[in-house]
């Protein structure tokens, strides 16, 4: 076996956690024996063990391979005009228009194309009517059964068919209002991870697209995403990196801008599939998501022991990485078992009209 490190895909940062499992999705998709994952202790870089030897560059081009080509002039602009910040926009669908469909997912192709249902519904199209959601993933299921199909890990990864939200109907720019109280005007609809935080027009589709063309306008975003990042101006990281996002006080023309890194975010979205999403009656819930505060947190730890994408999701949802108070001893002791070396967490901010980004980590254990 060949270990690689990854320099930049640090342990002890989302944003980086998030891409180091994105580089595991795609690895294993794209090799013929199952990669594996581990990191060089707490606060270290992420190490690929693969059976045949890689480089840096090697592992570039594979990576580079999944990037959708580049959109038509069209879907390019639908992407530009996508919002990822929280402020005011046109309605805008960013998965569709004039018959013209560009699909930046080919990892699981047509799940980001899904059309809305119609005008009254969410900009986001994975926020189906539950009976909708319910019988795409019977179908999708279906297809994983006869052809191995990825799509049916992937939509129950992206949209919680096991609870649903109340909804009041579209009637402007702005997606339905979430309601408490159910009525004749009121519709159900599944809510989406909440690893993604929704802002002004932001949907899935819109994020994975901005980051795609950030990858095409600056082709040193996925090799600078393993080893250094690199940042660019007016790209705001899905909501993953507080980085990201800069205060008018800290800019010389006095205004708050953004410089994401299109790079690791393209990787950490493809690291989405790894949270299972599951309920307690109305109330979502999802793997690595700590709902102690109102806003939510992602929650992770570090390990040493190499492991493959399934071993990753055992890991992360087992009692002992999830416990209130993981210091106890005996709770130590089981992490210590398990090859956990340490513990993080990273809050999610607010911004004045919605959730913000991942807030930097703060180590948990030990």
């Amino acid at each position: 076996m060949h270990q690689l490190e990854l320099p930049a895909l640090r342990s002890d940062d989302p944003l980086g956690f998030l891409a180091a499992l994105g580089v595991l999705e795609l690895t294993t998709a794209a090799l013929p024996t199952e990669p594996y994952l581990h990191w060089k202790g707490p606060a270290g870089a992420a190490v690929l063990t693969t059976d045949q030897p890689l480089t840096l560059d090697t592992l570039t081009k594979l990576l580079t391979s999944h990037l959708p080509p580049t959109p038509t002039r069209t879907a390019g602009k639908l992407a530009d005009a996508a919002e990822t910040e929280d402020g005011e926009g046109e309605d805008t669908d960013t998965a569709d228009t004039e018959g013209e469909v560009w699909d930046s997912f080919p990892h699981v192709p047509g799940l980001l194309t899904r059309p809305r249902e119609d005008p009254t519904a969410p900009n986001e199209a994975l926020r189906m009517r539950v009976d909708t959601a319910h019988q795409a993933l019977r179908e999708l299921a279906q297809s994983e059964r006869e052809t191995g199909d990825r799509r049916a890990r992937w939509f129950a990864s992206l949209t919680n068919v096991m609870c649903f939200e109340d909804t009041k109907p579209k009637t402007g720019k702005n997606d339905p209002q979430t309601t408490e109280e159910p009525g004749s005007a009121t519709v159900r609809r599944t809510p989406v991870t909440p690893l993604i935080a929704a802002a002004g027009q932001m949907t899935i589709t819109g994020l994975m697209q901005k980051a795609v063309l950030g990858c095409h306008k600056d082709p040193r975003q996925i090799r600078s995403a393993l080893d250094g990042w690199r940042r660019i101006s007016d790209y705001a990281s899905a909501n993953f990196d507080h980085r990201s996002l800069g205060d008018a006080h800290t800019n010389s023309e006095g205004k708050p801008y953004q410089r994401g890194a299109p790079g690791p975010t393209w990787l950490a979205l493809h690291a989405l599939a790894t949270f299972r999403l599951t309920a307690s009656g109305r109330i979502q819930a999802a793997t690595s998501w700590d709902t102690t505060d109102n806003r939510g947190a992602l929650r992770w730890p570090a390990w040493t022991p190499p492991l493959t994408t399934t071993d990753v999701t055992v890991l992360l949802e087992h009692p002992a990485v999830r416990a209130t108070e993981p210091g106890t001893t005996r709770n130590a002791g089981m992490l210590t078992n398990l090859g956990v070396s340490a513990l993080y967490t990273a809050p999610r901010t607010g911004l004045k009209q919605s959730n913000g980004p991942l807030a930097a980590s703060r180590h948990l254990w030990p």
